[in-house]
């Protein structure tokens, strides 16, 4: 069995932006002043901006509300689908200076009652990132094999208590693979992720990366991840 890479990986900062509301306040009392035609556009552009936003809201609503991971990181892609009793929604990050993934999963069965330690969960915690983009992105890259497992178990992972005093407890599958392409065209990727159940909905975050990386990224945003779950329950 091959040991751990322990190479250091710097801590991303988080950081995040926020615009104040009063402004748009102020920018939609202004409609008055404008003429009929340019008032109509802009009210309808108005709708769809909020339309998108609702979406963008509902594409997520499995994730739960998502880390900030830092300017470095840009949103590459997202969706989500509903089949009526089976649900998933995904989406992966790029950072612009490393080039290294990290990608969020869920997928929800309805009234199941689904565990880390499952045999579905831990089969489906291997296809889930095949080469670090989630497996329903259907534009992604295909051809990656799982060459070697570094890790596979599972693990307790516990928040601390933070500015709210929430302090969530958790059980979670952790592993480390090594991904190597079939028709050996790209270099090797390392990858570390975490899988979280709560009930019927399965969360999945993997950090991927062709240089060697520890996990320590994808241990910190899965704790956001686990703190910001509408489904977590603090501790008492």
């Amino acid at each position: 069995m091959p040991q751990p890479c322990a190479a250091a990986n710097p801590a991303i900062a988080l950081r995040l932006q926020s615009t104040r509301p009063a402004g748009r306040v102020a920018e939609l009392g202004s409609l008055v002043r404008l003429p009929r035609a340019m008032k109509r556009r802009a009210i309808l552009l108005f709708i769809v901006c909020c339309q998108a936003i609702h979406v963008d809201a509902q594409e997520r609503s499995l994730l739960g509300q998502l880390p900030e991971l830092g300017r470095d990181w840009t949103l590459r892609n997202q969706a989500t689908k509903n089949e009526g009793a089976y649900e998933y929604s995904w989406a992966t990050f790029t950072n612009s200076k490393t080039g290294d993934l990290i990608s969020f999963a869920a997928d929800k069965y309805t009234n199941a009652n689904r565990a880390v330690g499952s045999d579905p969960v831990r089969q489906a915690a291997t296809d889930m990132f095949p080469g670090g983009l989630p497996r329903f992105m259907h534009d992604r890259p295909t051809g990656w094999l799982i060459a070697d497992v570094i890790r596979f178990s599972v693990v307790t992972l516990e928040t601390g208590v933070d500015a709210t005093r929430k302090n969530v407890k958790a059980e979670a599958l952790e592993y480390s693979y090594v991904y190597e392409s079939e028709a050996h065209s790209a270099p090797n990727r390392l990858a570390h992720g975490y899988v979280l159940a709560f009930g019927d909905t399965v969360v999945f975050v993997q950090h991927t990366s062709t240089h060697v990386i520890t996990s320590d990224d994808a241990r910190r945003t899965v704790l956001s991840v686990l703190r910001n779950h509408p489904s977590s329950r603090p501790l008492q």
